[in-house]
């Protein structure tokens, strides 16, 4: 049997959601980390035709024109329609506008930003991914989206529905459900699946994931051409009777994929929903980490008192942050509450749901620690491939030192623990420098890495 081929240590960021890599460890912690909230909404539901409870978005920065974008449902139902889906556009993340595109009628007039009207499928469509696709891919098709229809509930063309768009502006819907709430006795059809859906674009193998709404569990399926999709499995179960799956994401970053759980505890003094961290390893087998919320409830006095839901698209790296968007809101989640106690119906703010701005700092999901009295992480051996050793670290009152060593577990010459120039600084990007010189010279080789910490965090490391 031939053997595993050793990991390449190259571009591609390692973190430490996962001890994968770890060989050995002494004296030192995970520290997972909570998103720092931005405040009031980014965008709310304030245009004529946006006057709907719920809302999905998707927000993007689209390198190729500059710009953020945000696609989002909202909905008029003052004058009896449905769900709309909207386009809006930032330059900073923060500030939001709404262009005047001139494609859709709502009372009356064009002079609106709807890209996807109340009239496609009664009005009752919304898409939680819309998303730019950075695999090859035919003009026509260059942005992707996926979403529920519930237009014939119970029926054969309620379930989840795929549309792609050359300019994310005109959108082709397919005929029927890619994935059936209710599937067809005797047929083809994939399911069933409920209404909480994503997509994520695997740019690390080449295919499209859809991450779907099952009994009690989150299924997966996969497309290599969007079109021909595999039947949905589970690949994550609920814990206990008090607890939903609501939705989930996943997303491509470095060596690892990495995703949000919209987690909903349905106990009824509660009824309230949080983001979870989700990691895995080959995209398809995942699993739950960190012990609090990623982006926790906010307090009394606030707009996202008692949900906090994903948005259907990764974080965006904005110089040393992570930009997370997510949907909030101080309404409780559904009728469960009301019928258990009425005095919980009346704890609530029954308006709209806005989309609200967390950030963390760059790769900083987890970081492994050690205190003044130091601590040491030997990694996996790896095959080093890049010119320099980079890491993400806060040792600006500690240090950290590296040390490279061979497969027979000593340090190679000029790369000692000694030889390392100690790292003393706050930074997203520190470069590692020895005596030896640079992993230039030691391309191909298999190492150990070992990081030497005191009083510093370790967020990432990675060759270059």
């Amino acid at each position: 049997m031939s053997e595993t081929p050793l990991p390449v240590l190259d571009a591609k960021k390692r973190l430490f959601v996962d001890y994968d890599d770890l060989a050995e460890r002494s004296n030192v912690r995970r520290t997972f980390y909570q998103a720092e909230k931005h405040g009031p909404p980014v965008l709310a539901q304030e245009a004529a035709w946006e006057r709907h409870g719920g809302m999905t978005a998707s927000a993007i920065y689209d390198e190729d024109e500059m710009i953020f974008k945000m696609w989002y449902m909202a909905g008029f139902y003052a004058e009896g329609k449905g769900h709309v889906q909207c386009l809006a556009l930032s330059a900073d993340g923060i500030h939001w506008r709404r262009p005047n595109l001139e494609l859709h009628e709502a009372f009356g007039s064009t002079d609106n930003n709807i890209v996807i009207p109340a009239g496609h499928h009664d009005g009752m469509d919304h898409f939680e991914s819309m998303l730019k696709d950075p695999l090859p891919t035919d003009a026509a098709s260059r942005y992707k989206a996926i979403g529920w229809s519930s237009h014939d509930w119970g029926g054969p063309m309620a379930g989840i529905y795929t549309a792609a768009s050359p300019d994310g502006l005109r959108w082709r819907h397919t005929p029927e459900p890619v994935f059936h709430q209710c599937p067809r006795p005797g047929t083809s059809d994939l399911g069933p699946v409920g209404d909480a859906q994503s997509l994520m674009i695997d740019t690390e193998r080449k295919r499209y994931v859809a991450f779907l709404r099952g009994n009690d569990t989150r299924l997966i399926s996969t497309s290599d051409d969007f079109i021909a999709w595999t039947p949905p499995e589970p690949f994550l179960w609920t814990l206990n009777e008090e607890e939903t799956l609501y939705n989930n994401t996943g997303f491509n970053y470095g060596a690892h994929y990495l995703g949000f759980l919209t987690h909903f505890d349905k106990h009824p003094y509660r009824q309230s929903q949080t983001l979870r961290l989700l990691t895995s390893r080959d995209g398809s087998r995942w699993m739950r980490v960190g012990g609090e919320p990623l982006v926790p409830l906010s307090g009394i006095g606030e707009w996202d008192r008692f949900q906090i839901m994903l948005t259907g698209a990764p974080p965006i790296p904005v110089g040393d942050r992570l930009y997370l968007y997510y949907r909030g809101t101080a309404r409780r989640h559904n009728k469960i509450a009301r019928e258990f106690d009425p005095s919980i119906a009346r704890d609530q703010d029954p308006t709209t749901m806005s989309i609200g701005l967390a950030a963390l700092r760059l790769d900083g999901f987890a970081s492994l620690d050690a205190s003044y009295d130091g601590g040491h992480a030997v990694l996996q051996p790896m095959l080093l491939d890049g010119d320099e050793l980079h890491i993400n670290a806060k040792c600006d009152y500690g240090s950290i030192e590296v040390e490279l060593r061979g497969m027979d577990g000593n340090a190679l010459p000029g790369f000692s623990r000694e030889d390392c120039a100690a790292i003393r600084e706050d930074g997203v990007d520190i470069t590692v420098l020895w005596k030896g010189g640079s992993l230039r010279s030691l391309r191909g080789i298999p190492a150990r890495i070992a990081f030497y910490l005191a009083n510093a965090r370790l967020y990432a490391y990675w060759a270059a």
